[in-house]
């Protein structure tokens, strides 16, 4: 099972991996001191959207690191 093309499909996953991180990584914007309810919903809304882009993003780079492994054996 030794192809290249393993090797750079499983590098792209891994690139797409960290580029998912890398999104999650944005500040949020500037809230104002007392918050709308409209505003702590967006801003809960966000922070689960962050929570599964951190897991896509493991998935991801696990998928790309197993595809890397395997070409090597």
């Amino acid at each position: 099972m030794r192809s290249i093309a393993f090797a750079a499909v499983g590098l792209g996953f891994v690139l797409m991996g960290a580029g998912l991180f890398a999104l999650t990584l944005r500040k949020p914007k500037n809230q104002p001191a007392v918050p709308t309810k409209a505003q702590q919903r967006e801003q809960t809304q966000l922070e689960e959207e962050k929570k599964k882009m951190y897991i896509a993003a493991g998935v991801s780079a696990a998928v790309g690191l197993a595809l890397i492994v395997l070409m090597l054996f």
